[in-house]
């Protein structure tokens, strides 16, 4: 086998490992946003419970604050996705 093949197939087996990678990096992004959602989900009814039985304004702080959480959790999200499938 000649030098050439060689190198070309160490980048095949490297683009693979990277794609492959990239894939299982996508794949834990999108699982701890899916528990993140509901942990955020959870806190966000346990806020709006508390506000409705005693109409302290601090609980819809809460829920404000609980929705940036989410949106930031969200763009994380994206900004990784983003990364991994622009290097393809």
């Amino acid at each position: 086998m000649s030098n050439e093949s060689n190198q070309d197939n160490t980048h095949s087996i490297a683009g693979k490992s990277l794609a492959q990678s990239g894939a299982l990096a996508v794949q834990d992004a999108a699982n701890t946003m899916r528990d993140m959602n509901t942990l955020l989900s959870t806190a966000a009814g346990v806020a709006l419970a508390n506000f409705i039985e005693s109409g302290d304004p601090k609980y819809l702080e809460a829920l404000d604050k609980l929705n940036a959480q989410a949106k930031d959790s969200k763009s994380n999200f994206i900004d990784l996705y983003t990364s991994v499938t622009d290097g393809k």
